[in-house]
């Protein structure tokens, strides 16, 4: 059954993301090219005891030749060299700007996140099977590496699941312990809508993406959400789970911009119920958590017309 929901959780990233490669901008418009300095890299067996069973294995995989090259905060490992131009700029853009959310003033982590990009289909499923991910799963962080599966070279970026991951390696790099999954991957989707948008949208590039909000009726409570230990069972409530979750994120940080999100985090990574967290970190500025609540229902609900209409265009 997990696996099951889990699935759902790929099909309904798939259609907000998979929509976002709608451009409204001209077709003609020219794609945009790599800004970040990318430097090439030696690679021998050394480098490669630094790496993770995963990492290594990627690197072992036959028919790929693998060149590697390096930036400010990634290692790149890559088949074709626009792959990592491409990427470049991305990831250390998002990078950035993720930290930037969760107030990280100063990175004292010295050891490079390394970045595999799997041009073909095949080699990317070649290595999903070896290293047991799931076959629908566009992208997979583990640790400080993170793995994914590169678009065709005519589009104009790598996608969203770049920056849903960086997201979650910024949680493993400043979080201490494991947050619940709704906050995992509501943070890793809130940050990835926000900052995709943001780096494409001023190359003249307007991405569609699937809203987060539910039906009335669908709505989650926050006591159910906040103490949800993993997906729901239900397939069904996933989609309501994850869009919530990306929702709550974007308010706790959207709209409490001089509070501390990342004590948030680690208050949730430390095993706090969230209604204590919360109420350290944000009480002071509600009655209690039904005020929040109130308003957080106003944001996450609309009604299932206007639903209908977002899935169905004008």
């Amino acid at each position: 059954m997990r696996r099951k929901a889990m699935r759902r959780v790929r099909e309904i990233l798939g259609c907000g993301l998979l929509a976002a490669t709608t451009l409204a901008a001209s077709s003609e418009a020219s794609f945009p090219g790599g800004t970040t300095p990318l430097r090439d890299r030696s690679w021998d067996a050394d480098d490669a005891r630094a790496l993770t069973r995963a990492g290594r294995g990627a690197l072992e995989l036959e028919g790929v030749a693998w060149q590697h090259a390096e930036s400010e905060h990634f290692i790149y490992h890559f088949a074709n060299r626009w792959m990592a131009e491409r990427a470049a700029g991305e990831a250390e853009t998002f990078y950035v700007a993720v930290k930037r959310d969760l107030k990280v003033e100063e990175d004292r982590w010295e050891e490079k996140v390394h970045l595999f990009l799997f041009e073909a289909g095949e080699f990317w499923n070649a290595f999903v099977e070896k290293f047991g991910v799931d076959r629908w799963s566009g992208g997979l962080c583990n640790g400080t590496e993170i793995f994914t599966l590169a678009p065709p070279r005519a589009a104009p970026f790598t996608g969203i699941v770049l920056p849903h991951e960086i997201a979650h390696l910024a949680v493993n790099r400043f979080v201490r312990g494991r947050l619940p999954v709704w906050l995992s991957e509501g943070f890793a989707e809130q940050q990835a809508r926000k900052h995709f948008v943001a780096y494409t949208r001023p190359k003249g590039y307007r991405f569609l993406l699937s809203p987060t909000v539910v039906a009335e009726e669908s709505y989650l409570p926050l006591a159910e959400l906040g103490a949800a230990s993993g997906y729901p069972d239900d397939p069904a409530r996933v989609a309501v789970f994850y869009a919530e979750s990306a929702r709550l994120v974007q308010m706790l940080i959207e709209d409490h911009p001089d509070d501390n999100f990342l004590e948030f985090l680690q208050r949730m990574a430390d095993g706090a119920k969230f209604e204590n967290a919360w109420n350290l970190v944000y009480g002071k500025r509600y009655r209690d958590l039904d005020a929040f609540e109130e308003k957080f229902r106003a944001a996450a609900i609309v009604k299932t017309r206007f639903l209908r209409q977002e899935k169905n265009g004008p």
